[in-house]
């Protein structure tokens, strides 16, 4: 494909969600043409596709467009086991072909502007009180919180790992309560993640430090502090307001000039094999 070219987008998945990501699509003059199909293999020439699919046999539908040489933006539940991303980062590297995996902390507005002011973290600490009444105690909510900020430090320090602890605490067997993961990298930054359940107030901070320069998000209101020591040594600010409503629709915007332009995705098959590696040996750590 031409990088000069207007794209034929395929979103493959049920109706009513395709419909919503084809709005997200059509604004834009670098798409030419969305196809809606039910599977991959009902789309006839695309240059990417998103998949939309939460099924249990998601995976084989990722790998047969994967198999179908064709870019996709894969839009699922992020836990998912190691081998399944295993399994798409090898076939997609031998097939030459970009994935790139809905994890939504990184791919939001407010991150890749971050990531742009502060390439390389020194420490990175995230802080998450919660109601617990907001948590379904059948489902994944509290995993599915410390993993989605685990996802976003080691992708955002993108260096090995020298040490890693984690620390847990349960009202019971089936009642998490709160969860502590401590970082080393081999780069020597590090990271800390603390969630906590049961909370009288709830609040949701992000905070990175570079050498000279640090950020602060208030994740919920999606507000960014910015300060910076400039050349007097004194400490300048910067706040920064990003809408979450637009969070899917420049997240898929992002991706496609990305394969248009032979860019690496934001968030690819391999960064979410890396995460299920680590969040598996975390779990055995706890057992």
């Amino acid at each position: 494909m031409n990088s000069s070219q207007n794209m034929v987008i395929g979103i493959v998945g049920d109706a009513e969600r395709t419909v919503a990501w084809e709005r997200h699509l059509r604004p834009h003059n670098i798409v030419r043409q969305v196809v809606l199909a039910p599977h991959v293999h009902d789309l006839d020439r695309v240059d990417a596709c998103f998949i939309l699919d939460d099924s249990a046999h998601r995976f084989e539908h990722l790998l047969d467009t994967v198999k179908e040489s064709i870019p996709c933006f894969f839009i699922s539940d992020f836990l998912a086991p190691s081998t399944q991303y295993e399994g798409i980062y090898r076939s997609s590297k031998e097939a030459g072909v970009d994935v790139q995996i809905a994890h939504w902390p990184t791919l939001s507005p407010a991150t890749q502007w971050m990531k742009d002011k502060i390439l390389k973290p020194q420490f990175i600490q995230i802080q998450r009180s919660v109601y617990r009444s907001r948590i379904n105690e059948q489902s994944d909510q509290f995993t599915n919180m410390w993993m989605d900020e685990l996802a976003l430090c080691l992708k955002w320090m993108d260096s090995g790992i020298h040490h890693i602890e984690v620390k847990k605490s349960s009202l019971g067997p089936r009642l998490p309560q709160a969860i502590h993961v401590m970082i080393r990298f081999d780069n020597g930054a590090s990271a800390s993640i603390q969630i906590q359940l049961s909370s009288t107030q709830e609040h949701h901070i992000r905070y990175i430090s570079g050498k000279k320069d640090f950020l602060e998000c208030q994740v919920s209101q999606q507000q960014v502090k910015y300060g910076y020591l400039g050349d007097n040594q004194h400490i300048h600010f910067e706040t920064k307001q990003f809408d979450s409503t637009r969070a899917a629709e420049k997240a898929a915007l992002h991706f496609i000039k990305n394969i248009q332009l032979r860019k690496e995705v934001a968030y690819s098959a391999y960064d979410a094999f890396q995460c299920a590696k680590t969040y598996e040996k975390l779990i055995a750590k706890t057992l």
